[in-house]
């Protein structure tokens, strides 16, 4: 039976990293995989996380039992807490419904499943460009895929051209938005701007899913919260995809939410029951030792506290490589070919650069980035910038 399976290609981000760890260059960079790195290209376990985990283990009222399809109730309510605070009357209201996810890959797969089931013929709505498994998860379902342009001639934010875009989406379909970070380009949408989307949303009364997998890591928690503050005042129903990977640095734990907004209580206890049916489906339950841990964070002021100060340097991480990238430009005389950059928030940019030149790169100098031209801006540091630029420069693409 299995010999029957046709080939397809193997995932590139993780190949990459498998590449770049056999990879012998002691010069080797890696710009690919989306995790955060300090100034020695480490990924550590963030302290907060360290003595949250500790209290864990010593808590009594924490066990090993199962905790239903919808996952830790201390962690829903608790992610629930922190995107809703300015709009608290909504959760008395009961029309927030948290749902504990395998990372926000699993939010975004369950938004999917449970708009395929109400209607497999909805349109899904993507930036071009966007992460990749966006595409790959909606597609896997069945869901018919379209794009809304996103990028400019420098890869910057065409906001024009998106706007007369999403303007034409047939009424109803699902459109798939960047909370902040966008992934890959580094350009977010601005608050003026957000207004506008939001215009044409509930006009077309378009279904919006907002992927929130870089929290607090653009600009701060309360600003790169502004859309979710924003949607929630104007529209009764919209999805959020939360992720705890990056801003936790809960990776390999697997953590997120699928947080619902609905209209009334009734609406979200019954989506609540065909969320927690699909969930029993796939995985039964989710694993719940990092929601325990983001629980205690979360509820302890002094961890938040911790925890707060631990996002903001991770931030100012990413502005200081962005930074150095500006100023070994210069030094370098091609400060054209990376100007934009500057202006981009969060892990992400994209460089203009062919796929045949980015596995040069790979092979003969030990730069690893995805085929699409997208770094991890967070992998650059003061120790490897000057030789990551004198070695891409002469094959980056510029047009004006």
């Amino acid at each position: 039976m299995l010999e029957t399976l046709g080939k397809i290609s193997p995932d590139p981000i993780l190949t990459l990293s498998d590449h770049f760890n056999q990879d012998a260059n002691p010069r080797k960079i890696d710009l690919g995989i989306g995790l955060y790195q300090d100034e020695s290209n480490k990924t550590p376990i963030m302290e907060c996380v360290k003595i949250a985990e500790q209290r864990v283990i010593k808590n009594l009222s924490y066990d090993k039992k199962y905790k239903g399809s919808n996952g830790f109730n201390g962690f829903c309510e608790a992610i629930s807490e922190l995107l809703f605070s300015r709009k608290h009357e909504l959760i008395k209201e009961r029309r927030i419904l948290s749902f504990q996810t395998i990372g926000g890959t699993g939010a975004i797969r369950l938004s999917a499943e449970i708009i395929y089931q109400i209607n497999p013929d909805k349109g899904v709505w993507i930036s071009n460009p966007t992460w990749d498994n966006h595409r790959d998860i909606f597609q896997h379902l069945g869901m018919k895929i379209y794009s809304y342009p996103y990028s400019g001639v420098l890869g910057e934010l065409d906001f024009q051209s998106m706007l007369e875009s999403i303007s034409k989406i047939p009424e109803g379909d699902v459109i798939v938005l960047h909370g902040c970070g966008h992934n890959p380009t580094g350009f977010d949408i601005k608050k003026k701007q957000w207004a506008k989307i939001l215009e044409i949303i509930r006009y077309r009364k378009l279904v919006p899913i907002i992927d929130m997998a870089y929290h607090g890591l653009t600009k701060s928690l309360q600003d790169d919260n502004y859309c979710i503050d924003l949607f929630s005042s104007q529209i009764d129903e919209f999805f959020i995809a939360y992720s705890c990977s990056k801003n936790f640095g809960l990776y390999n734990d697997r953590i997120g939410a699928l947080i619902v907004v609905a209209k009334n209580r009734k609406t979200c206890f019954k989506t609540m029951l065909h969320l927690s049916r699909l969930t029993r489906l796939s995985i039964s339950s989710p694993a719940i030792h990092g929601a325990y841990i983001i629980n205690e964070i979360l509820s302890s002021e002094e961890l938040k506290e911790i925890w707060q100060r631990e996002l903001k340097d991770m931030k100012d991480r990413t502005i200081s490589a962005r930074r150095i990238l500006l100023e070994e430009s210069k030094r370098q005389n091609c400060a054209n070919l990376f100007f934009e950059i500057g202006y981009g928030v969060g892990l992400f940019s994209m460089i203009s650069i062919q796929p045949k030149h980015i596995d040069t790169l790979r092979d003969k100098f030990g730069i690893y980035m995805l085929r699409s031209g997208r770094i991890n801006i967070s992998g650059l540091n003061e120790k490897n910038i000057k030789y990551f630029i004198s070695s891409t420069k002469p094959f980056i693409n510029k047009q004006y």
